[in-house]
């Protein structure tokens, strides 16, 4: 309950952040990097069966999922904000392996201004930019997803680690690549282990109006299940957000526990 304290004074503070974010520097707001937002919440597991999600949601079944994660056994990568993602798809030939490059804990302008010095334009269409919006952080990434067929050596039944850590380096795209360094980043690469998989059920519905993502993720005996939507627009994405809160607030169905899914996996 304490932290659900916190974040009811976080989110009355919301007006005043969007505000000043608007009046930061104006070389910086009109950055060419406009990220993304999405809002994100974790809602209470033991409430939400399937047929809860299908009914408060009017939501219906996408897929099955395994999701696996690469770092090295000190999690190395994830503690230079590096992340990669293996998911497979049950009954389906294709995955996809995403990479991701977070700015934990710093400013959004700060890392947009980091993000242009390492070449990124805002219009590199196969790349992601977002403000990932979950409890009290607002973190900015950067991400790419490639899409591929599953092989003998890496499907939803089975993924072997060696094979599985080739197609990431082979794929891994060269602004990531070389972010810090080329031989840095693959000697790193080299070293990983895998973390997961965690078995995941995915859902699309709408909540108070809006199109939602729900995701229902199982690892190790527990149990997470996310509520997400994607919002162009900071202003409007405030305002989703702050509707979403007091609504699940109000209903009984808010999460003390607001992990993301990365940690919710790699902490274990």
């Amino acid at each position: 309950m304490a932290n659900l304290k916190k974040w009811a004074f976080y989110m009355c503070l919301m007006g005043l952040t969007v505000i000043s974010m608007m009046s930061v520097n104006t070389t910086q707001v009109k950055a060419a990097i406009e990220p993304g937002h999405e809002i994100k919440f974790n809602i209470k597991s033991e409430i939400f069966t399937d047929s809860k999600i299908a009914n408060v949601f009017q939501a219906t079944k996408k897929d099955d999922v395994k999701i696996y994660f690469y770092d090295t056994p000190d999690k190395m990568l994830l503690g230079n904000d590096y992340i990669h993602r293996l998911r497979v798809y049950k009954g389906s030939n294709k995955m996809d392996i995403t990479y991701k490059k977070r700015f934990l804990n710093t400013p959004l302008n700060d890392a947009i201004a980091e993000t242009t010095s390492h070449g990124f334009t805002g219009s590199e269409s196969n790349y992601k930019f977002e403000l990932d919006i979950k409890g009290d952080q607002r973190t900015f990434t950067i991400s790419r997803k490639e899409s591929l067929k599953t092989t003998s050596n890496v499907s939803y039944d089975t993924v072997d680690t060696s094979a599985a850590k080739k197609l990431i380096l082979e794929n891994s795209p060269k602004k990531i690549l070389n972010w810090d360094s080329e031989a840095w980043y693959k000697n790193l690469l080299s070293q990983t282990v895998v973390f997961g998989p965690a078995n995941a059920t995915t859902y699309k519905g709408s909540f108070l109006g809006q199109e939602a993502d729900i995701e229902v993720w199982q690892y190790k005996g527990e149990i997470m299940v996310e509520l997400s939507t994607k919002i162009d627009n900071g202003a409007q994405a405030a305002i989703i957000e702050q509707q979403w809160y007091d609504h699940l607030l109000s209903e009984g169905y808010l999460s003390e526990d607001q992990r993301g899914k990365t940690t919710f996996v790699m902490d274990k």
